[in-house]
């Protein structure tokens, strides 16, 4: 992957996530300097933008007892979890009336 897009990726997906939280949760998310863009760019290897733009609006409308912040979304046992719920037919079906509910635009993509 160039360099370039990957460092434009991570900026682009942290900056989704901060959005996006204060949107779904409506406070603040808590960054880690360094630490959170290094888990993107972990996690980006792994996923697509895309597929981790989900997951963060996953994350932050199902699990509102962990801290609004990357480090808690990419934990083991978020992700464990996320590939069980993947898994039942239910959870693009939630997926979509968190989009819905929550009226985040992805379409206004930079």
């Amino acid at each position: 992957m160039n360099p370039r897009k990957q460092k434009n990726d991570i900026k682009a997906f942290i900056d989704f996530f901060h959005d996006a939280c204060l949107k779904i949760r409506k406070e603040k998310p808590k960054f880690a300097r360094g630490k959170d863009g290094k888990l993107a760019k972990y996690a980006l290897a792994k996923f697509s933008r895309v597929q981790l733009e989900m997951l963060a609006v996953w994350f932050l409308a199902k699990k509102p007892k962990l801290a609004p912040s990357i480090g808690a979304m990419l934990s083991s046992n978020v992700l464990l979890e996320l590939e069980r719920e993947i898994k039942k037919p239910s959870f693009w079906k939630d997926l979509d009336s968190i989009l819905e509910s929550s009226k985040y635009d992805f379409t206004k993509r930079k």
